[in-house]
C-alpha cells in the first residue's frame, strides 16, 4: 500500500519534492507519471498528495536549524539542464573555483567555460572572481547558484545529458539475426525439424481457470448476496487491497459471479466499468476491481494510515 510505498522512499533516499501549486515531484518519475499515480480527486490534491506534501514539508520552518553556522545550502540550477539540485551543502569559506568543479561534476559542464551567478532573491549577481569565496558575495540558505554553460561543444547541449530518445539504440538486421545459432527463434526451427506439432510454452502448468486439469472453483454461496453486502468494508486478494463492496453478481461476457470492490488506494484495472458498462462508482481510475467471492474477505478492514509505519519516536 501506499505507507510501504512512502517507507520505501525514505529509505531509499528517493527525492521527493512538492511544488507551490500542489503537484508532487520525485526523482526518476515524469511529472506525468506522478499524476498518473496520484489524480485530482473534485479538483482538489488527492488525499495522499496532501498528506505526502505534509509530511515533505513538514520540517521545511527548521531545516536550516541543525546547520553549522559554517554551512549554507544552496540551490542550483543551469542554462541546459532542465533537472535541478536542492539544498546542496557548501562550506562558506568555498572559492568560486572550488564550487565551479563540484558543478562540474553534477552537470558536465567544463569550469574554463562555466559562468557562475547567485540568485539572491532581490537581486542576481555575476560570481566573477573564482578566488573569492560564497561568503564573500553573501551567499546564504536558500539562495541559487546558477551556472551558465557556454561551451559550443558542450555535451548537455540540445539534451544532451537528459533526453534518453537521443542515445542510439543497438539494432540488427534481419540477415545478420538469421546468422546467429544461439538465438529463441532458431531454437524453435531446431525443435519444429523434430516435431512439427511442437509449442514453446506446451509444457507449462495447467493451472489457469477454463484450461484442462485446472481446480475446480468454489461454490458461489447461495447467499453471496448478504455476505457480500453493497458497502461491507473488505479485503481483495492478493496483495491484501482494501476497499468497500460496490457491486455483487454477473459481468457480461464472462461467467459466474463477480464481487465489484471500490478500493481505498489506485491499486485496480478500472473505475468499476468493464467492457463498456458501469457497474459501481468509484473515486477514479484504478480504484476499481473486480474479483470472485473466494478472493474477497469481508470484515473490520478500515483504511490504512499511510503514516502507520513510522514510529512513534520519528516524530514529536
Amino acid at each position: 500500500g501506499f505507507s510501504l510505498w512512502l517507507k520505501f522512499c525514505v529509505e531509499s533516499s528517493v527525492r521527493l519534492r512538492v511544488q507551490k501549486d500542489g503537484k508532487l515531484t520525485m526523482a526518476g518519475i515524469t511529472p506525468e507519471a506522478v499524476d498518473a499515480m496520484f489524480p485530482r480527486v473534485n479538483g482538489e490534491l488527492h488525499p495522499m498528495t496532501s498528506q505526502l506534501r505534509d509530511y515533505v514539508t513538514a520540517g521545511d520552518s527548521t531545516r536550516y536549524d541543525q546547520l553549522g553556522k559554517d554551512m549554507v545550502r544552496l540551490n542550483v540550477s543551469s542554462n541546459l539542464l532542465i533537472q535541478k539540485w536542492h539544498d546542496i551543502c557548501f562550506a562558506r569559506c568555498t572559492r568560486i573555483i572550488e564550487v565551479k568543479h563540484r558543478l562540474h561534476r553534477h552537470g558536465g559542464a567544463i569550469v574554463d567555460f562555466m559562468e557562475l551567478y547567485l540568485r539572491r532573491g532581490g537581486d542576481t549577481i555575476f560570481l566573477h572572481d573564482d578566488n573569492l569565496t560564497l561568503e564573500d558575495y553573501g551567499a546564504d540558505n536558500g539562495m541559487e547558484l546558477y551556472f551558465k554553460d557556454n561551451d559550443p561543444h558542450s555535451l548537455a547541449k540540445n539534451g544532451g545529458l537528459e533526453d534518453v530518445s537521443l542515445v542510439q539504440k543497438y539494432e540488427i538486421s534481419e540477415e545478420d539475426y538469421e546468422k546467429r545459432e544461439k538465438t529463441l527463434r532458431n531454437y524453435v526451427k531446431k525443435q519444429r525439424e523434430q516435431d512439427p506439432n511442437f509449442r514453446l510454452f506446451a509444457n507449462r502448468p495447467k493451472d489457469l481457470p477454463g484450461q484442462e486439469g485446472a481446480p475446480e472453483r468454489p461454490a458461489t454461496p447461495e447467499n453471496v448476496g448478504e455476505l457480500y453486502a453493497i458497502g461491507a468494508r473488505c479485503q481483495v486478494g492478493p496483495g491484501d487491497r482494501r476497499g468497500a463492496v460496490g457491486y455483487v453478481g454477473p459481468v457480461e461476457g464472462t461467467d459466474g459471479t463477480w464481487i465489484g470492490v471500490a478500493l481505498d488506494e489506485p491499486q485496480g484495472l478500472n473505475d468499476g466499468t468493464k467492457n463498456g458498462k458501469h457497474y459501481f462508482d468509484c473515486t477514479g481510475n484504478k480504484y476499481g476491481c473486480f474479483s470472485r467471492p473466494e478472493n474477497v474477505e469481508v470484515g473490520d478492514f478500515p483504511e490504512r494510515d499511510p503514516f502507520a509505519c513510522l514510529d512513534e519516536e520519528d516524530e514529536i
